[in-house]
């Protein structure tokens, strides 16, 4: 197919379309939503539904004149009016014959049934069958539709015909956008039929369609959706067409269908629903396009389920997602979360919380994924971690009868599989491990708080690493086999802050009447006895591998800084407006070092390398106004004698008549270490910003990620985009690099018109 034929294509396929209805359009022609019961997008809203007309009030103002002959008929001049049940007719000049029931009313006509208005500058209107005709009329459809034509013909109680007439959202005068038609039968809760459509903007016509038809239904719909057109470098031109088709009232679904002109082409499906209350969510989506350079079909499928109040007080929660090629949708896709995307994860869990614990059965699969392949048409490798499933008890500190001892645990139940990994081992086995704590609060002065608390734990595993991978739990090509470990360890710390110290300062300040400072050293001791086979793990997450450093005995401690002010006024809270603190932790035994495999979190001690002391971590964060927050970090190594890793970031965000403006700047960078290369240093910033201009008339955004060690652009993104009363217009111009295998450089352009009460129109 060509660019030509597809032009060709819509044409003639907007010619007789069938228009879904009761969806909601989202920019840049996304569609969004969820099963609702509402009234149809457009449509007439009948009065009340009576029989015959069969008594007449008449009458003008004072100074009106009248012309009566009893059982014929009455002239009226000078703001006159008819009343007949649910029918009010007003207009400057009328005619009513009481034998035939009919009306022939000029000047300002105006004709109520219920809550529907007909204006008109001439009307014949039978009272007793409610049907005529309106010359010169407008009107008006639910929800701000508006319409206006040479004659409207009123031919039954839900239908209604438009000759040579105008609709739209916008003001029927002078609107930005309207529908011409030549003529159009409408009928409630059914559909319009229209004929010699012309869409045009301002007076400009731009598309013309011989039909359109147009549900006036109360309930939502089926029928097609606005079609899209999307312009791609690599994949050609793309005609995308959606059709809505709703099961009752909780449960509708979108088919997609999508020609290419490079024969790239693809089908969809959207389903959503919501049978009741209870459940939150619940979407599936599934896509699949034909390939052709790897000569298949690439598919992706998510699918996502929530729903609340189950038997036993459970809550129940399905998240799943993948794809055939993550790689391939990389470049076809036009979904920015896909480059930066690393870990496909899916998870279905039950759970149920409660003040003291909480019960989980859950199952997952996390796919960590290349980010290249050597062939395109190769899928990217993934090392794959699943559990199948997992049960997980934990209860929450809970005091012990009277005595000053709280009780927590951690406990789970797992059968674990791993496949596809790099380093680690293709295993297939079973887990279990309890974590009890026991802590125990002191009374202690305000000022000081001393926290003891001993913990085991015992996990046992049906397969271990064989004894040369035990010897090498670093190296490559490990190897598990069925032989079982118990593992044991104990673990006491204690936690003590302060004594802290504390001013408070009587002076107020940019917007503060005083303030409080606050000095707090925090010191933890820990003691970790021996792990026996820790080196036959295998490593699955951090019941394998803990947070806490598997050293015998190590100390962290921390001395932090903070000013609290109160801002002035009667309800004036009190809250944190600077705070400083430096942290870092001492190996009293064995020395921190990778091959333990127990750094502290953000640690960077080189491998093979050992130190007593882990990197000195400062923070700093500051809060002056509550729209301006800037934090700051950085980590100075011990071992390399200089800064390893720092960190900025400043967040300012308009109130008042500047809500519309924010700014978000991040800075973050790491350093080469000593025999490291230079490719393990990196330093991005990220620059977010956006504002309305002329009045609130325009919208402007962008945001930016730049590499400044390789002094270039990962994404620029900038949005421009204007609503008026009855239209919006948005740009985007987006470049971004993607890696496939190599390096290279993308872009794409959107444009999107939405029109009030009608859908969105573009491409993306």
């Amino acid at each position: 197919m060509t660019r030509p034929f597809l032009a060709g294509f819509l044409l003639s396929l907007i010619s007789t379309p069938l228009f879904a209805q009761g969806k909601d359009m989202g920019p840049a022609g996304q569609y969004y939503g969820q099963p609702r019961k509402l009234g149809a997008k457009f449509q007439f809203s009948p009065g009340p539904q009576e029989g015959g007309c069969k008594e007449v009030e008449w009458g003008t103002d004072a100074k009106g004149h009248t012309e009566f002959v009893r059982d014929e008929y009455v002239i009226l001049e000078r703001a006159v009016y008819l009343k007949c049940q649910d029918i009010k007719l007003t207009a400057d000049k009328a005619t009513y014959n009481f034998k035939t029931h009919d009306a022939v009313a000029e000047g300002h006509v105006i004709i109520d049934q219920g809550p529907v208005r007909l204006t008109g500058d001439r009307a014949v209107f039978n009272l007793d069958s409610k049907t005529g005709t309106l010359f010169n009329a407008t009107g008006a459809m639910a929800p701000d539709m508006y319409f206006t034509g040479e004659k409207i013909e009123k031919t039954g109680e839900q239908s209604y015909r438009l000759v040579n007439g105008i609709l739209t959202s916008c003001d029927i005068d002078r609107p930005s956008w309207s529908f011409h038609l030549a003529s159009a039968d409408i009928t409630l809760d059914d559909y319009a039929h229209m004929r010699g459509v012309s869409f045009r903007a301002h007076n400009i016509p731009l598309i013309y369609t011989p039909r359109l038809i147009w549900p006036t239904k109360r309930d939502r719909s089926r029928g097609f959706l606005i079609p899209r057109v999307n312009f791609h470098r690599e994949f050609g031109t793309r005609f995308e067409l959606g059709y809505f088709v709703p099961f009752g009232e909780s449960v509708d679904a979108t088919l997609y269908a999508d020609l290419n002109d490079k024969e790239y082409n693809g089908a969809g499906v959207d389903i959503r629903y919501r049978p009741s209350e209870n459940v939150k969510q619940g979407d599936l989506n599934a896509y699949a396009v034909n390939d052709v350079e790897a000569g298949g079909v690439q598919w992706k499928y998510s699918y996502r389920h929530a729903q609340d109040n189950l038997p036993g007080g459970f809550r129940a929660v399905v998240d799943i997602e993948d794809f055939s090629n993550l790689d391939f949708f990389r470049r076809y896709s036009r979904d920015a979360r896909l480059h930066t995307l690393s870990q496909i994860y899916s998870s279905a869990y039950l759970t149920k919380n409660q003040p003291t614990y909480s019960l989980n059965i859950l199952a997952d699969r996390r796919d960590i994924v290349s980010f290249a392949s050597i062939d395109p048409k190769t899928p990217p490798d993934r090392q794959r971690f699943e559990q199948s499933p997992s049960l997980q008890f934990r209860t929450y500190p809970n005091r012990i009868g009277n005595t000053p001892l709280y009780f927590s645990l951690e406990s789970s139940a797992s059968h674990l599989r791993t496949s596809g990994l790099i380093t680690g081992p293709e295993a297939n086995y079973y887990r279990a491990d309890i974590f009890p704590t026991l802590s125990l609060q002191l009374r202690t002065p305000s000022w000081l708080s001393i926290r003891p608390q001993i913990s085991a734990r015992q996990t046992y595993y049906s397969a271990s690493l064989d004894d040369a991978s035990a010897n090498n739990p670093f190296g490559s090509n490990l190897v598990a086999v069925d032989e079982a470990v118990r593992r044991f360890y104990g673990q006491g710390q204690v936690e003590v802050v302060g004594p802290s110290f504390s001013k408070i300062f009587n002076r107020a300040l940019g917007g503060f009447a005083r303030f409080k400072h606050v000095i707090e050293p925090r010191v933890r001791y820990l003691y970790t006895s021996v792990v026996n086979d820790q080196e036959r793990i295998i490593r699955f997450d951090t019941v394998d591998t803990p947070f806490l450093p598997i050293v015998r005995h190590s100390v962290e401690y921390s001395l932090t800084q903070r000013l609290i002010g109160r801002e002035q006024g009667p309800n004036a809270s009190a809250r944190e407006v600077l705070s400083f603190s430096v942290r870092q932790s001492v190996a009293l035994g064995n020395e921190f070092t990778n091959a333990t495999g127990g750094n502290l979190p953000g640690s960077t001690v080189p491998p093979g390398q050992e130190n007593k002391f882990t990197p000195l971590t400062a923070s700093l964060h500051a809060n002056p106004y509550q729209s301006i927050t800037f934090d700051a970090n950085a980590s100075y190594g011990n071992v390399s004698h200089q800064f390893d890793q720092t960190s900025i970031s400043a967040n300012l965000l308009g109130t008042g008549d500047r809500a519309d403006k924010y700014l978000s700047f991040t800075y973050f960078a790491s350093y080469r270490q000593p025999g490291q290369t230079s490719a393990s240093t990196s330093s991005q910033i990220r620059l977010n910003t956006g504002s309305s201009l002329l009045s609130d008339r325009i919208r402007a955004d962008v945001q930016l990620n730049y590499d400044a060690k390789k002094g270039k652009f990962l994404e620029q993104r900038y949005l421009l985009g204007g609503t008026a009363s009855c239209y919006g217009i948005a740009l985007e111009f987006r470049r971004y690099l993607v890696f496939i295998p190599q390096e290279k450089a993308d872009w794409n352009v959107g444009i999107s018109i939405s029109l009030k009460n009608v859908g969105t129109i573009g491409t993306h």
